[in-house]
């Protein structure tokens, strides 16, 4: 190898000397807190019951941290602290390896994962630190030295020292160094920082320059005292928060003790299968609630790992998780009242649709979303409470919400991607019309086939708002019915007027009805010159085949529109014959006056279907919309066509 790191044609990897502030991160190699909390948990995780710390302080300038954990072979010791990123739970498992002798009973999760905590012994010492291990009657001791080049880290195995750390006959290890950086953090506040994570087990114990931390070292400032009555027996919670929150919630959350002694692990999982707080949240990596749940130690499993499933021991959690989180609400009710009122300010226009019930609603709303849902983004906050205050101004109010609630998960991605190429307003005006299509092809189909359906009152207003039908040149909304057409025909048949005066836009035909449609046309500047084309809808009785002779009467309607000037000369007339059967060899289009006018006759049923071919066969997949089910056909039927009870009026 060069000076320049070459190997023949291969370049070596090489670490510059900053590699260590980037792997750790700036809290673990530098701020004293994070180191011995994450020195502390290895000896966590290595199954001590007993770690012993030297502090520097006024009398010393030492520091090591020692335990009674299982230790580690020379072997051990290189595959496990000398492999950056070391898997722990792949080598080792997530629980912790704890000794027979330390009589722990109950069983640890492990916090290792990554194998980086052991280097934060270096925010203790100048460039190196110094690790002695035992286990299997096997003593090893090495200083870690930091480096660069090639490698990051050196390990050099050094001689036993005069003056072991490791203090257990059978096991253990010890981090020291002898080159002390200053530290800059005081004998009390260390143990007041590593009271708030290390003391929810009793058997786990920390001794700090001689003494043993407890519950007194900790910063009164940080434990609260809570109270709840159970069986005439007032219980204690000590909730303690950590300055600020740590990377996990490990060794935070919920610990209960009886008797001095924790039953199962400190965590936030409930005992109705459920959570006291998501583990996510930020309080969840800071505070830790200690429950004397001595009133209950009856039911106690023989082995501590937790409680028996008594409805007493869950009429004491339900309790005591209502203490909790009614604590942990009143410490965000400030910052819960702030964030409203920006809010409110936000929609304030809206709210102000809504009257004071909309706005105290919305407030309850605003709040409760604030406390159930703590990851809540500011941005999607602030989209729900715009969305909240639009839906109280709105008219059916919280209506969305509960059809939302019967979507699938399925349904809610489809929502989402049909929003994502649709506005609100185009996918409705576009839905709307689908709707009234489907809607009406649904009602004629009901009408069509039955007997004693009315042609004018039932099916001549069904037949008006389908003209789109007969194919795509009738979409036009300028095509409306004709009362000068309508005159016209009726002289022409000597209809009697009173048989139809509550349908003038009708002719009605002792056989028949006929519906006249017109679309006009118009002059350069906008005036109308006449009707342009002209639709005529026949509907026969359903004893009446159409042939020949129903088709002749179509073309004398048209040429006495041309003889009395009702339409334009050049006017284009299609007249559709509709029955329920055609006669043998009439099933064909008739032309008059050189193609201007067309006769098609047509059972209903292929009309039908040519409305539907028109939708693309949609009835067949959405058949089960709610605006098809009986009810909704039977209200359009209602809102479209006269009233049976009213037939009587109509002198037909």
């Amino acid at each position: 190898m060069d000076e320049l790191g070459h190997t023949g044609n291969t370049l070596e990897t090489s670490f510059g000397e900053r590699f260590i502030d980037d792997y750790l991160g700036p809290k673990m190699s530098s701020d004293p807190v994070t180191a011995i909390v994450e020195l502390i948990a290895n000896s966590w995780d290595a199954g001590a019951r007993k770690v012993i710390i030297e502090w520097p302080n006024n009398s010393v300038e030492k520091f090591s941290i020692t335990d009674d954990g299982h230790g580690m072979t020379e072997e051990q010791f290189s595959r496990r602290w000398t492999q950056l990123n070391y898997n722990r739970r792949n080598d080792q498992g997530v629980n912790a390896e704890i000794p027979e002798d330390n009589n722990i009973k109950n069983t640890r999760r492990a916090y290792g994962r990554n194998g980086k905590g052991r280097f934060s012994a270096f925010c203790f010492g100048k460039k190196s630190y110094f690790i002695e291990t035992l286990r299997d009657g096997q003593y090893s001791c090495f200083q870690v030295k930091l480096s660069s080049g090639n490698q990051p880290f050196s390990y050099e195995k050094i001689a036993s020292p005069i003056l072991k750390k490791v203090k257990n006959a059978k096991h253990g290890t010890s981090v020291y160094v002898e080159e002390l950086k200053h530290i800059g953090l005081t004998e009390e506040r260390v143990r007041s920082e590593i009271g708030l994570r290390f003391l929810t087990d009793p058997d786990f114990i920390v001794e700090l320059n001689g003494k043993k931390v407890e519950f007194n070292d900790i910063d009164s400032q940080k434990v609260t005292d809570l109270f709840f009555k159970f069986d005439d027996t007032e219980v204690l919670i000590k909730a303690i928060q950590t300055e600020r929150s740590d990377k996990t919630s490990q060794q935070h959350g919920v610990a209960w003790h009886a008797n001095n002694r924790l039953i199962g692990e400190c965590n936030w999982h409930g005992l109705r299968k459920d959570n006291i707080l998501d583990g996510r949240f930020a309080y969840a990596k800071q505070y830790t609630f200690i429950v004397d749940a001595s009133v209950i130690a009856d039911e106690i499993k023989a082995d501590w790992s937790g409680f028996n499933d008594t409805s007493y021991v869950l009429d004491f959690y339900d309790i005591a998780k209502k203490t909790i989180v009614e604590h942990l609400n009143s410490l965000t009710s400030v910052k819960r009242k702030l964030t409203s009122d920006r809010l409110r300010e936000n929609n304030r226009e809206t709210l102000n649709k809504t009257g004071l019930i909309g706005v105290s609603r919305w407030n309850a709303f605003i709040e409760q979303v604030q406390v159930t849902c703590p990851k809540i983004s500011e941005s999607e906050l602030e989209a729900l409470a715009s969305i909240l205050a639009n839906l109280e101004a709105s008219t059916f109010q919280y209506s969305l919400i509960h059809r939302l609630n019967e979507c699938s998960t399925n349904d809610l991605d489809s929502l989402n991607m049909l929003l994502n190429d649709w506005n609100v307003s185009s996918a409705k005006a576009v839905l709307d019309e689908i709707k009234a299509r489907l809607t009406l092809i649904q009602s004629i189909r009901e009408k069509v086939h039955k007997p004693n359906t009315l042609e004018v009152q039932e099916l001549q207003p069904l037949f008006k708002k389908g003209l789109w039908i007969f194919g795509p040149e009738f979409e036009s909304i300028e095509f409306s019915s004709n009362e000068g057409m309508t005159k016209v025909i009726k002289k022409l048949c000597k209809v009697d007027e009173q048989g139809s005066k509550n349908r003038p836009d009708f002719v009605v035909l002792p056989d028949s009805s006929v519906g006249l449609y017109g679309r006009y046309e118009y002059d350069d500047d906008g005036f109308e010159n006449g009707i342009k084309k002209v639709v005529i809808v026949e509907l026969k009785k359903p004893s009446i085949p159409l042939g020949e002779e129903e088709k002749g009467q179509c073309w004398k309607y048209a040429k006495e529109l041309f003889d009395k000037g009702a339409i334009l000369p050049d006017a284009k007339v299609t007249c559709y014959l509709l029955g329920e059967i055609i006669q043998p060899q009439e099933s064909g289009t008739d032309t008059k006056k050189d193609g201007q006018v067309q006769i098609v006759p047509l059972i209903f049923d292929t009309v039908l279907k040519r409305a539907e071919s028109r939708l693309l066969n949609l009835h067949k997949h959405v058949k089960k919309a709610p605006f098809l089910d009986q009810s909704e056909i039977q209200s359009f039927l209602n809102e479209n066509t006269v009233q049976l009870n009213l037939q009587s009026t109509l002198g037909i």
